[in-house]
């Protein structure tokens, strides 16, 4: 049994589905969330926890039924205290102010995931760490969060258990060392060769850009209309195919340049949900996508002001230090910033903030560091 910790739960619901399941695995949870979030613990204090009813074969528990935390606690300190494994769902903007703000209260040797669709956590936190002396605490970033679900309440319903998870650390030699911790929780996770791999295969950077543009006018005529948008079953179109295998092209120089094993989309996705498929149209048409309720239609300016910052941008950047030119990339930053109305450029972390910065070799030795 581990002492876990899990802070904050977004629409996503992956505070509330994580700190379900890993109680029903058997481990001493504490819960709580951000201060924008606190209206949200009143009913899972009275509750005493979270029930499952449904969707079993999405969590690692393997089973339903009430979950009782060991711990609802009113603020972070109280539950990183003695804390071994801490899960955070945080919103991307607020990562750095909220994790900078628990850094003196993590316990010695703690290790950090970041439930996130990469976005870079693992680089843009360990610099933190290192200007705070804090060394002995490790953070883990993934291309994915490892589940899916939806909450209501105190009733959180299972959408989706996603397989093949790998995790990486800054230098990627630690990466061995967090694993011994978050095997406990998630048995299924794997070393990634670095956060260049995980950075790079945010499932996020290429399936919103790719899905987004040729839909735009559809959500926006559903806005007007007062409508939902089935986003994953209408808005897969063609054209979004057509978009996400040159976007996924593109993707593949930066790869290389980097040292880092190119995941085609669709071999992602049989990889996270075991949905065969050859090409990103076909890929999209697998069953948990398809199991997604219709969302409000202007989430996508939403996801794009997570994935402009921390995915695309970050990407155009790597690419063109190592004299790669992406013109589809660049374009979608372009576009999402105009349509946000943000200078995409200087909207998110730079290279040289998250230790990026340099020559392909010389980002590779720096993010792998040594034994």
């Amino acid at each position: 049994m581990s002492r876990v910790a899990v802070i904050g739960n977004t629409a996503r619901a992956l505070g509330a589905v994580c700190a379900a399941d890993l109680t029903l695995s058997g481990h001493a949870v504490r819960y709580t969330v951000f201060e924008e979030q606190k209206d949200q613990l009143p009913a899972v204090r009275k509750a005493g926890g979270f029930s499952v009813e449904s969707g079993a074969q999405h969590l690692i528990a393997k089973k339903t039924g009430f979950a009782r935390l060991d711990r609802i606690c009113d603020t972070t300190g109280e539950a990183l205290e003695d804390a071994e494994v801490v899960l955070i769902e945080v919103d991307m903007h607020q990562l750095e102010a909220k994790f900078h703000a628990m850094i003196p209260q993590f316990a010695r040797g703690a290790v950090v995931h970041v439930q996130s669709h990469g976005y870079w956590p693992a680089a843009r936190l360990t610099p933190l760490l290192r200007q705070a002396g804090r060394d002995d605490v490790l953070v883990t970033e993934a291309p994915a969060p490892t589940h899916a679900a939806r909450v209501d309440g105190t009733v959180v319903t299972p959408k989706g258990l996603r397989q093949g998870i790998r995790i990486a650390t800054v230098p990627a030699a630690r990466s061995r060392e967090a694993l011994s911790a978050l095997r406990a929780l998630f048995p299924y996770f794997e070393a990634a060769s670095s956060v260049l791999q995980t950075g790079l295969e945010n499932l996020n950077l290429i399936v919103h850009p790719a899905m987004v543009l040729p839909n735009v006018g559809a959500m926006e005529r559903a806005k007007l209309e007062g409508r939902q948008f089935a986003f994953y079953q209408d808005g897969v179109v063609p054209a979004a195919g057509v978009l996400g295998d040159a976007l996924d092209a593109e993707r593949k120089r930066v790869c290389g340049a980097y040292g880092v094993e190119h995941t085609p989309m669709a071999r992602a996705i049989e990889q996270y949900y075991g949905y065969k498929s050859n090409t990103f149209y076909e890929a999209m048409q697998n069953p948990v996508y398809k199991s997604f309720p219709p969302f409000q239609p202007d989430v996508w300016r939403t996801w794009a002001s997570d994935d402009l910052p921390y995915a695309i941008v970050p990407c155009v950047q790597l690419a063109e230090q190592a004299n790669i030119a992406l013109p589809l990339h660049r374009a979608f930053a372009e576009i999402l910033g105009v349509l946000l109305g943000v200078d995409p450029w200087r909207c998110g972390p730079s290279l040289a903030a998250m230790d990026l910065v340099g020559t392909p070799a010389a980002v590779i030795q720096r993010v792998l560091g040594s034994n």
